[in-house]
């Protein structure tokens, strides 16, 4: 198919983001935009400069793997929605569009998708197939100053069976990386998670109510596919962070095992999801975001391995925008010198709205997953 015999199918994607009440211009505009440091570009500081022999990727690095129709941008909203057109690609259910490499003339995404001819490991098999990622190209041009979309080239697609994932959270930007490092493969998801905690637990620390870990898992077997007790769960997927743990025998030899803790990613429970420090330590997300992690959770061929830390990370960052005028701390019921916390339903921490601006994300420092201070690493440390 031409960007010609694609245009009825894009007339569909421009209604609907003209729905949105955002323009849509040509490609050679936006990119002009870009170029000149307008709002709302994907382009890195670099893109400016005089034309290579090669295509030049004008993508701002940090946003590799951020869903299309996330991106501050109609073109890649467009393309997003575009791919998720029955019949567009060879799937039956796509769930997610991330962004690889923009040019002047195409888009490169990464389509997590399910399809019968796929392969996971997941025991129950879902009605529309197993979870896959295709890696696509997709043309971009004008028809009659309207920017066309072409018909979608297959880069490469595999199975999760074939996928090897690792996972990493920054606690400060609140922000979740999913990536497997052989293929190139990568996913970039907002998040929200524990409140601030001005020294209640551990007296003059200041820090986040989600602890920090090095060595966990995120595993099957101790996830659920549909938890709906308590009820604001929703019957949505809740996948506990497993920690890792060690035990000497009494003969010297040291057994390594994970165990089950309280900290999950699950539902946001609230009518709009808040970016920030919105919990009482567990990490919430978006529904479609949720489901996407569960597929892989459940599909993998292996517990995919966790890293949370505190900072912020250097290679990556989500458009979504991060509340800093609002957010939730611990209550303290003592002083700052000997301080006291309430716990409710048993085992959270009574918490409240801050009343203080938001503290210096920099001063945050980490706690593991026994409250107890920790070195806190930057992403340069593995």
């Amino acid at each position: 198919m031409s960007v010609m015999g694609s245009f009825g199918r894009w007339k569909m994607a421009v209604g609907t983001t003209v729905a949105m009440g955002l323009s849509v211009g040509t490609w050679s505009s936006v990119l002009a935009e870009a170029k000149a440091g307008g709002s709302g570009d994907l382009c890195s500081d670099d893109a400016e400069g005089q034309k290579s022999a090669s295509p030049k990727d004008l993508l701002d690095p940090k946003m590799k793997g951020v869903e299309l129709i996330d991106l501050p941008h109609p073109d890649a909203q467009a393309v997003g929605r575009f791919l998720r057109f029955k019949g567009v690609i060879p799937v039956s259910e796509v769930l997610a569009t991330a962004i690889v490499e923009q040019y002047e003339d195409r888009i490169v995404a990464d389509v997590v998708a399910r399809a019968p001819r796929f392969r996971d490991s997941d025991d129950k098999v879902h009605k529309n197939g197993r979870t896959g990622v295709l890696r696509v190209s997709v043309p971009l041009g004008t028809l009659d100053q309207i920017s066309a979309i072409g018909e979608p080239e297959i880069l490469w697609q595999k199975s999760l069976a074939d996928i090897s994932l690792k996972y990493r959270v920054s606690l400060a930007e609140w922000v979740g990386v999913l990536t497997d490092d052989n293929i190139g493969f990568r996913r970039v998801i907002p998040l929200a998670g524990g409140g601030i905690d001005r020294g209640v637990r551990v007296p003059h620390v200041l820090t986040s109510l989600t602890p920090t870990v090095e060595d966990a898992v995120l595993d099957k077997k101790y996830s659920w596919r549909e938890l709906n007790n308590p009820w604001y769960f929703r019957s949505k997927p809740y996948m506990p962070i497993a920690v890792g743990r060690t035990w000497t025998r009494p003969d010297g030899t040291v057994h390594h095992f994970y165990t089950e803790s309280n900290i999950a990613f699950h539902i946001w429970q609230d009518k709009g999801f808040e970016r920030g420090f919105f919990s009482h330590g567990c990490m919430r997300m978006r529904t479609d975001d949720l489901m996407e992690l569960a597929a892989y959770v459940f599909g993998a061929e292996k517990p995919i391995p966790v890293k949370v830390r505190m900072p912020a990370m250097p290679d990556a960052d989500h458009p979504f925008p991060t509340r800093t005028d609002l957010y939730w701390e611990i209550l303290n019921f003592g002083t700052a010198d000997t301080p006291k916390y309430l716990l409710e339903y048993g085992q959270l921490y009574k918490t409240g709205i801050g009343t203080t601006p938001l503290p210096n994300l920099e001063d945050l420092r980490a706690l593991d997953f026994r409250e107890k201070p920790v070195e806190t690493l930057g992403w340069d440390t593995e």
